[in-house]
């Protein structure tokens, strides 16, 4: 692997409470099912999570910074899952600049064959450093305009960094979008202008297990439908299914 550079995608929402972390954590474990090597990087400063939606929360040590900051070794801070491996984010006040980024990312970047970034809410400051890495940025939205125009600033961002982006449609209901008390697929897409890579149904089940730490039920729709978004990324021509 000493000439292969992981690929690195970026989840973000600009807006919280959308579902982002479940479904990058998701992503990262089908990835991990089909034998590749994944690194998850919480980028959520000061407000880690990904520790406890993959159940390691008392193995947490170290965090990214203190690689970025020369404390440790290199391994030392990784943190081993049932699936991806960890970097658990800094729970203090830093500033995070995209050098810092970089350094990180060279650190473990030909360890990994996809090296999956957690942004937190919001395009502050620590979304700018992660753009500055990032190969192809995931926007989650659910179909409601709140979320929808924090989604199309995110997208906005990630083509001014010059990073691709596609759509990930979150908690899609279909009877409350046919009622007209949600935006629909085409209206969610015009509204942020980003290309859909996938809709992923409301899915209860999925959201209560990563919020424990529990394992994901590899036939919920949720995970199916994350399962059609990493075909269709890879290239795949595969059919909408809502």
């Amino acid at each position: 692997m000493a000439d292969f550079v992981a690929k690195k995608v970026l989840f973000t929402s600009g807006k919280g409470g959308v579902g982002k972390s479940t479904l990058s954590t998701t992503y990262a474990k089908l990835l991990c099912a089909q034998g590749f090597e994944v690194l998850m990087i919480d980028c959520d400063v000061s407000l880690r999570t990904l520790d406890i939606m993959l159940s390691v929360s008392s193995m947490v040590l170290y965090d990214w910074y203190d690689i970025v900051e020369d404390n440790v070794n290199a391994n030392s801070a990784l943190i081993t899952t049932d699936g991806p491996k960890l970097l658990a984010a800094p729970q203090g006040e830093i500033s995070v600049t995209a050098d810092d980024m970089k350094k990180l990312i060279r650190t473990y970047e030909r360890q990994f064959d996809y090296i999956v970034l957690d942004c937190p809410a919001g395009v502050g400051p620590v979304f700018d450093a992660v753009l500055a890495v990032a190969e192809l940025a995931l926007i989650v939205s659910t179909p409601d305009n709140v979320c929808v125009r924090s989604a199309a600033v995110a997208a906005g961002k990630a083509a001014d960094a010059g990073v691709e982006s596609r759509l990930l449609i979150n908690r899609f209901q279909k009877n409350i979008t046919f009622g007209g008390r949600a935006l629909n697929i085409d209206q969610v897409i015009d509204a942020t202008g980003v290309q859909l890579a996938g809709v992923i149904p409301e899915d209860r089940a999925l959201v209560l297990a990563m919020l424990n730490g529990e394992l994901i039920d590899p036939n919920s729709k949720g995970v199916k439908a994350m399962e059609r978004v990493i075909r269709r990324l890879n290239g795949e021509q595969v059919p909408l299914k809502i």
